[in-house]
């Protein structure tokens, strides 16, 4: 269960650096972006974001910093929606073509009290956005202009990516994230194939892939990520066995079919 904390109205004289962070966990950081890997031309990719070209800021009337787990206000800041374009440079691929990606986004700017500007996602789960951030980006084609929607954001974070190794460690991490979400994806998809088979053939067709999805275990790269697995796949990993049973058996719902 994510933790959420109510939003906290500061008055002027504290600075946001000054704002108490929460623990994270793989729970708390994974972002289910499952459904999304159903649209057409998603692209899913590690890579560090390059320098940002700024729009037209338009006034938002409120808005508020930190992501979907933590909100903030601060008194006195202004709040903008900024159209920007710029481009990702790929670590690595998990969905999609390894290619120089060119991006196009609207974002959020607040402009705190004391001038500084953050800028934040206005998708997902509010990340920030810096130029030079490595992250995992879940991207789409746009329904028109040029360059990729950003549907998600998880980025690289210097207090819990350490070590030197941790850049390396991060994207295993992410390929976790993402493993995970296909798998939910795939399950779910197969799932779906079964219950809405329209005749006998069709049906054990359907069954067979699905048996076939289960008998392929998926390992994530990090085990203290295996806390992803119990939440999110192994529930339809028994919903898939209960109907593999049900059609070795005949009895669906304690009764024969």
């Amino acid at each position: 269960m994510l933790l959420r904390t109510l939003p906290l109205l500061l008055t002027t004289g504290l600075l946001p650096a000054q704002i108490p962070s929460l623990p994270t966990s793989p729970l708390m950081r994974h972002v289910d972006f499952s459904a999304d890997l159903a649209r057409p031309g998603v692209v899913v990719v590690v890579g560090k974001l390059g320098k940002l070209k700024e729009g037209k800021r338009e006034r938002l009337a409120d808005g508020s910093l930190g992501s979907n787990t933590q909100q903030v206000s601060v008194s006195g800041t202004q709040y903008f929606k900024v159209p920007v374009t710029g481009t990702i440079a790929p670590r690595a691929t998990f969905v999609g073509k390894p290619d120089k990606l060119v991006v196009a986004f609207d974002l959020q700017l607040a402009r705190l009290p004391d001038g500084k500007e953050k800028r934040q996602s206005l998708t997902g789960n509010g990340a920030a956005i810096d130029e030079d951030l490595l992250a995992m980006f879940v991207l789409v084609p746009p329904t028109k202009g040029k360059g990729l929607d950003l549907l998600h954001v998880i980025a690289f974070d210097g207090t819990i990516d350490k070590g030197p190794d941790a850049e390396p460690r991060f994207v295993d991490t992410m390929h976790d994230f993402w493993a995970v979400n296909q798998r939910v994806h795939d399950l779910r998809e197969r799932l779906d194939t079964v219950d809405k088979a329209a005749d006998a053939a069709s049906k054990q067709t359907a069954l067979a892939a699905l048996k076939e999805l289960l008998e392929q275990k998926l390992e994530l790269r990090q085990s203290q990520n295996d806390a992803l697995l119990a939440q999110h796949v192994a529930p339809l990993e028994v919903r898939a066995k209960k109907r593999l049973d049900e059609a070795a058996t005949g009895v669906k719902g304690g009764e024969k079919d």
